[in-house]
């Protein structure tokens, strides 16, 4: 595409923006690495983000080398602001979400299985696309041979999980690594699956037409002090996992749970947005 706009004929020109609007138009993957949260806050609570000690404090990135901000997109609205589906901040030296962030509308329909994707522009590459891995080095993020065939029994843990998802395109959006953590898993397939059940049926019987519910998922990375805390030598596996949700006429509740397999499973324990900041440090909806 660049040597076709160095070209000094004008048709040539004209012919290239058109190729270049037409490629854009039929991919219909999207995502941005917008400069803060409020870039991208219709999907938080009251417009306002949780606070994450020495990452996110009153809004405000702590290190904006390592942490990014990507406004997750999926679609070919002519309106890109009706193609954004949720909010990610994104770990680049733990190659992990931090969290991500969600409005739930209800969610139907069968899941689909779309190839895991990559952002692009954690790399320095100047594309909107969110897209496949391909010939790509990650440097910023993790890729899917980080987890492929890693033997340890860790799979790729979604934050915004599937079947919180309204649409098929909200569905295929949430396949994408920015949106994924290592997760053990039983704990995967089991008790954090029957809680996101358990938060989807709660926030099902209290939204209508003036009651909205909001979602946050996000992962605490292991200390460097645990062995063998990190899958191929880049990504970080997370010792906790936390969900909270809010809706607008005062519904809440909280979970979390260490990343193990438990000898003795048991199902996670809804606790208050109190208790989760007591126990994490972690203020889902300040």
């Amino acid at each position: 595409m660049t040597q076709c706009l160095t070209m000094t004929s004008l048709k040539t020109k004209n012919i290239c923006f058109l190729a270049a609007f037409l490629f854009l138009a039929i991919d219909p993957t999207l995502a941005e690495v917008v400069g803060t949260v409020q870039n991208c806050n219709q999907f938080l609570y009251q417009g306002i983000p949780p606070e994450i000690p020495n990452v996110l404090v009153r809004g405000n990135i702590q290190n904006q080398n390592r942490y990014k901000v990507i406004c997750q997109t999926y679609g070919n609205n002519p309106n890109p602001n009706n193609n954004r589906r949720f909010l990610t901040v994104y770990d680049t030296r733990n190659k992990i979400p931090v969290f991500s962030a969600y409005e739930y509308t209800r969610s139907a329909g069968p899941r689909p299985d779309p190839t895991w994707m990559i952002e692009p522009q954690l790399e320095n590459i100047q594309e909107v696309n969110m897209r496949t891995q391909g010939h790509t080095t990650c440097n910023n993020q993790a890729m899917n041979a980080d987890y492929d065939g890693n033997g340890r029994g860790y799979v790729k843990g979604h934050l915004f999980p599937v079947n919180h998802a309204t649409t098929n395109d909200d569905k295929i959006s949430t396949f994408t690594l920015t949106n994924a953590v290592p997760q053990v898993s039983g704990f995967n397939g089991g008790r954090w699956r029957v809680m996101e059940t358990n938060i989807k049926n709660v926030m099902d019987q209290n939204i209508n037409n003036n009651v909205r519910c909001f979602v946050v998922v996000g992962a605490i990375p292991s200390g460097n002090n645990i062995p063998n805390n990190n899958l191929n030598n880049r990504v970080n596996i997370p010792s906790r996992m936390w969900s909270a949700f809010r809706c607008t006429n005062g519904v809440s509740g909280a979970y979390w749970d260490d990343n193990v397999v438990l000898n003795r499973p048991r199902p996670m324990v809804r606790i208050t947005l109190q208790q989760l900041e007591l126990d994490l440090g972690i203020d889902a909806f300040p």
